[in-house]
């Protein structure tokens, strides 16, 4: 098999990425496990479809130097890197099939923790953007996997340090309701101010609560604008939409979060009060201005 002309070329390939200089024994070697490699990656990865030479371009520069006649790919996991090659090249297949890990992984990640399944639902949107989505100069992130563990665990490092510095950040932020009733441009209203004090808990509870039923998506969009500082062109660069689209999703976001807490508060109080309408005016205040400004990935 290894006289075939299609993995000569491979091997062929390989040599000029590396320089090396082999003699015909080490080159059949070569080809030889270069064939069984790619056997092995499209055998366990059937309905993904890449390009073999660009794959073995990648692995040549991650292979064992000086050349190893014994094992010229090193401990390379041929199927794993091979999936994490194609998923970063864009392969509809490898993707979804990366997704499933990263999402199964993130569940592993979290077990055993108090966070809530929000956080972990965060953490692994987040992931997912930085592993699978292109950037500006560069390929996805998951390029940067060079098969010498475990893909799974690989992606479990990824979202359990996520998952740290949501943490962690949650730790050193200052309570939501604090935030509540500190903002000093709404002093210039006593009956607001008299609310704030008087329903603090109950906002804070309801705003929490809607936060954290909004879809991760919706969550990293809040993340990346009001935390990370992006800009709306930056957001729909990362999210492969036109800035009108980011800025409408954007949009949509917030005003499904007043929206949400304004329906919690008024159910909990009741609608048929003077009282219940000015806590509705409030929430659009707080969470126009005040709160979406001061928003905190503990969210």
């Amino acid at each position: 098999m290894c006289d075939n002309a299609a993995v000569t070329e491979l091997a062929a390939v390989f040599l000029e990425v590396r320089g090396d200089r082999l003699d015909d024994a080490e080159t059949l070697v070569l080809a030889s496990a270069l064939d069984t490699a790619l056997a092995a990656a499209r055998e366990a990865w059937p309905g993904i479809t890449l390009e073999p030479q660009a794959w073995v371009r990648v692995v040549a520069a991650i292979a064992p130097r000086p050349f190893d006649p014994v094992q010229p790919l090193g401990a390379l996991l041929v199927a794993d890197h091979y999936l994490a090659f194609a998923c970063g090249n864009g392969d509809a297949a490898a993707v979804a099939a990366c997704d499933v890990l990263l999402v199964r992984e993130a569940g592993f990640a979290a077990d055993g923790t108090r966070m809530h399944a929000s956080l972990r639902d965060e953490a692994t949107q987040i992931v997912r953007e930085q592993l699978f989505a292109p950037r500006t100069d560069k390929p996805p992130a998951i390029r940067n996997y060079n098969g010498k563990g475990p893909l799974r665990a690989w992606m479990r490092v990824s979202i359990s340090r996520e998952l740290v510095r949501l943490a962690k950040a949650q730790n050193r932020s200052v309570p939501l309701e604090e935030h509540l009733i500190a903002d000093a441009n709404f002093v210039e209203d006593p009956m607001l101010e008299e609310l704030k004090v008087k329903y603090r808990g109950e906002l804070a509870s309801a705003f929490r609560t809607a936060l954290a039923e909004l879809p991760p998506r919706d969550r990293t969009l809040l993340r990346y604008q009001m935390i990370d500082h992006l800009s709306i062109d930056e957001i729909g660069a990362i999210f492969k939409v036109h800035r009108a689209t980011a800025a409408r999703w954007l949009a949509k976001v917030r005003a499904d979060l007043v929206d949400r807490t304004r329906s919690m508060m008024t159910e909990a109080l009741g609608v048929d009060t003077a009282e219940a309408a000015s806590i509705i005016r409030l929430v659009q205040s707080q969470l126009d201005v005040s709160v979406i400004r001061h928003l905190d990935p503990k969210e």
